[in-house]
């Protein structure tokens, strides 16, 4: 009787590609991904379709697109929204007004899609070692991470495809134009996920290396917004920024800012490869500081290790909003500029309730600061589920510990988090906006503003945990709640929501302060909804079974 071996020489180092099986993982991943493919494909171009068909009846001639056009031209509002260069295209092409409108925030949620696709195929894999159990196949070292790349550039020119065609009709806009304003995010997407494939390869865990992500894109969308203030340089600085001086169906239309978009990504690709072959599997090239020979007594509790496990990304949130509220804080002086050049009737439209654009702008500072507060504390209640299925919970959960004490301390984690995130930001949008307005008491109604968000705030983090409680494996669920929020308090006037659609969002109950007076009433209810729906999230955690890899 004779047994069948294999050939001690079949698999000698070498004789494998590095990216051999590419292909089949590729499929694979695919097939992993496709609802989380589809359902952004679907919210980003169907946000698009929406918006592109709402402009023509808000703006119908070239009149309302020129006076429009004058109340973007100062700094605080080219910030917010694209370079001054769309702005004198407006009465000829409705295409330039929606793209100066669209590119930075759209561009900067599609970026999140491709931050958090790069990730999860990725480092996400190797945290939880399902990479590990791929790779004891014959796969090369890299296949993983060019199959994750390979697809990113898919999905990015499928977006790209979409978004062309969500803007083909558009007054102004002809064929070429639609391509470059598709191809704008299909740079972005590419761009991001050869970012955050560096990411994941200096990173150790999937919290870590998405906290890379959006700190780098936080940086890009801040250079835009100042250069775009200040019509600088800056903005050259941005990839963000590459997108919107292609300017799109004006006149100055061009295509080669893109090639920076693109030759930033070929470079990021290149490291991330050269990285991945450099350090060991499950580890990432950051070094770690030794540990304590003994533990902090104040480390005594799983609620505190949770505390402790967390605290990179509540600096990376303080770090981000410091500077998101720093940027926007120095320009809030300029905002009454807007009113110049304007007719009486017009002022008093941007007037409303007799509050001065300075303190209109500033609520809707507050407000975004808020929203990317709440981002932070969704990261996270994320972290709790890799660490319940990465084997590290498991560790805990034998102990004598309460279910409230771990997963349920990531509740109060993300609370603190978003809340310290916030406060921090309001401190110095406050600082900045005084200094910019030469008015001191803008200082309380700047942090204020901030603060009442906190209510909103812990609404979001609430759900998002009891998401988690009760629907572990849909973890999507909580991002299509926070971008929901976004879109309510940027585009839902302009998509003429209806008042129950907008009050789906936390953030709608919050009073526009210091342009109007705060509703302490609203404020209140919302606090109680955050507890009713954290208590839900607490007995789900207590019910269902913790799910150990």
């Amino acid at each position: 009787m004779t047994t069948a071996t294999m050939e001690p020489t079949a698999l000698k180092e070498g004789t494998l590609g590095t990216l051999a099986g590419t292909g089949k993982l590729l499929r694979f991943q695919t097939r992993r991904t496709r609802v989380f493919i589809i359902g952004w494909f679907v919210g980003l171009v169907g946000f698009s379709w929406l918006i592109a068909a709402a402009f023509p009846s808000l703006y119908p001639n070239a009149e309302d697109r020129a006076e429009f056009a004058v109340t973007l031209d100062t700094p605080a509002m080219r910030s917010m929204t694209g370079p001054g260069e769309y702005l004198d295209a407006f009465a000829e092409s409705t295409g330039a007004m929606f793209a100066q409108q669209m590119i930075l925030w759209v561009g900067a949620i599609t970026a999140v899609m491709f931050i958090l696709l790069v990730t999860r195929l990725t480092r996400a894999d190797e945290e939880t070692s399902r990479l590990e159990v791929i790779r004891s196949e014959p796969v090369g070292r890299r296949a993983d991470l060019a199959a994750s790349m390979i697809l990113a550039v898919l999905v990015a020119v499928l977006i790209g495809a979409g978004m062309a065609v969500s803007v083909l009709g558009m007054q102004g806009v002809d064929a070429g134009g639609a391509l470059l304003y598709g191809l704008g995010y299909t740079s972005l997407g590419i761009v991001f996920a050869c970012l955050t494939a560096v990411a994941a390869q200096l990173a150790a865990y999937q919290s870590s290396a998405n906290g890379l992500g959006f700190a780098a894109l936080g940086a890009t969308v801040l250079l835009a917004a100042i250069g775009n203030a200040q019509e600088n340089w800056v903005t050259w600085l941005s990839p963000v920024g590459w997108s919107q001086l292609t300017f799109v169906s004006t006149p100055d239309q061009r295509w080669w800012p893109l090639a920076l978009t693109l030759g930033v990504g070929a470079i990021a690709l290149w490291v991330a490869f050269a990285l991945v072959t450099h350090r060991d599997f499950g580890a990432g090239m950051l070094p770690y500081r030794p540990g304590r020979a003994e533990a902090k007594p104040g480390l005594g509790s799983a609620g505190a290790l949770t505390f402790r496990l967390t605290r990179g990304l509540m600096w990376a949130g303080v770090i981000s909003l410091v500077l998101l509220a720093a940027a926007y804080g120095s320009i809030v002086g300029s905002a009454d500029d807007m009113l110049s050049g304007l007719s009486e009737d017009q002022q008093a439209v941007l007037n409303q309730g007799g509050a001065s654009m300075e303190e209109n702008f500033a609520s809707t500072i507050a407000a975004i600061d808020g929203l990317f507060a709440a981002l932070f504390g969704l990261l996270v209640v994320g972290r709790a589920r890799k660490e319940e299925t990465g084997g590290r919970g498991e560790l805990l959960a034998s102990g004598p510990v309460a279910r409230s004490g771990w997963p349920g301390s990531y509740l109060p984690a993300a609370l603190v988090v978003a809340t310290v995130a916030t406060a921090a930001g309001g401190l110095i949008l406050g600082l900045t906006g005084a200094a910019s307005t030469g008015d001191g008491a803008f200082f309380g109604k700047l942090l204020g503003a901030s603060l009442i968000q906190l209510p909103a705030i812990w609404v979001l983090t609430a759900f998002a945990f009891t998401m988690y409680a009760w629907l572990p494996r849909a973890g999507w669920l909580r991002w299509i709640a926070w971008i929901y929020a976004f879109v309510v308090a940027y585009y839902g006037e302009l998509l003429e929501l209806s008042s129950g659609a907008q009050g789906i969002s936390p953030f709608y109950h919050v009073s526009a302060y210091p342009a109007q007076d705060i509703d302490w009433l609203a404020l209140i209810v919302l606090t109680v909804v955050a507890a009713l729906i954290a208590a839900i999230g607490y007995l789900g955690v207590r019910r269902r079974n913790l799910h150990f890899s």
